[in-house]
């Protein structure tokens, strides 16, 4: 019988094996919201979660899940080009890839375009993740999300670990935003050397203090994302082809840079995605989703920890 390791699963909630919190718990909203730019034309939002049942032939006892993600930071030398970045998007999305993003609170207020980017996004089926540096401004960011015609899922995307234990709903302007899984988590810092978790597979961390050990009472799903590079990506691949591994679900994830729209800390571009995916595609084992759906496969498939240290 063919493992789960980590892509696009609808999960039902009543079969949730973990006691972590359902990962689409209704979000709270306030009775008068602002009114989004009337200028903007919403989009129709295209769900991505969808069954995918394994290929016939695949005999790989794990599924590797591979999302991919950008963090837009409130700096404006961070700042995306809208109309490149869309772009970008509709060809990753093409290429059946699947997209989130982390933007800090400076570009949620300060990008002219952000709620078309927003909306325009999510048509393509991409997820909007939460991403702030101050850890108390995560209900901020989702609510501004909401405001800006987006709808914020549960992931928190890059935190510092000591951050863990404080972990819990926060509430901004009546609304309630509820964190589930984590994404992106550092020792340090600035992301020096050492300091940047570069673990792939997934668990529930037990504490701040004991950060890669399991606790299966625990509640939030800690989805590693690896080094981001292609060529990891693709030996991670073989080394789950060739057995090594007994995990029903892994993950790995891509990072492109917000700027360059190369992947972070390489050159590798459009081009060099585009043979990625073709080249990892021939693996039967390898699944596209985004980071929330890597988390709901990995409980659909019975919340077995899978950390992988990765150099």
């Amino acid at each position: 019988t063919l493992f789960v390791i980590a892509v696009s699963l609808m999960v039902s909630l009543a079969c949730y094996t973990t006691t972590a919190p359902p990962l689409y718990e209704p979000e709270t909203f306030p009775e008068n919201q602002p009114t989004v730019d009337q200028n903007i034309t919403p989009e129709t939002v295209v769900s991505t979660v969808a069954v995918q049942n394994p290929p016939a032939d695949s005999t790989a006892p794990t599924l590797l899940y591979i999302s991919g993600t950008t963090h837009i930071e409130s700096k404006p030398q961070t700042w995306v080009n809208v109309d490149a970045y869309l772009a970008f998007l509709e060809q990753v999305t093409a290429l059946g890839m699947k997209w989130s993003i982390g933007a800090d609170i400076g570009w949620l207020e300060g990008e002219p375009r952000a709620a078309e980017l927003i909306q325009k996004s999510e048509a393509l089926g991409v997820q909007w993740d939460v991403h702030t540096h101050n850890p108390q401004d995560r209900a901020k960011a989702a609510y501004l999300i909401t405001q800006l015609g987006g709808h914020p899922n549960s992931v928190v995307s890059g935190m510092l670990v000591s951050e863990f234990d404080s972990l819990a709903p926060q509430t901004y302007q009546g609304y309630t935003w509820t964190p589930q899984v984590l994404w992106g988590g550092v020792n340090c810092p600035g992301h020096r050397p050492g300091c940047d978790d570069h673990a792939v597979g997934l668990w529930i961390p037990l504490s701040a203090e004991q950060y890669t050990t399991h606790d299966p009472s625990g509640q939030y799903i800690r989805v590693g994302g690896g080094s981001h590079q292609l060529a990891d990506g693709l030996a991670l691949a073989q080394t789950i082809a060739d057995g090594q591994y007994p995990y029903p679900v892994i993950s790995f994830t891509l990072m492109v840079d917000p700027v360059n729209l190369t992947i972070v800390n390489s050159d590798d571009g459009m081009a060099e995605i585009t043979a990625f995916v073709n080249e990892i595609n021939q693996y039967g084992f390898v699944r596209w989703a985004d980071i929330e759906e890597t988390a709901q496969a990995w409980v659909e498939a019975g919340s077995v920890p899978s950390r992988i240290e990765m150099e």
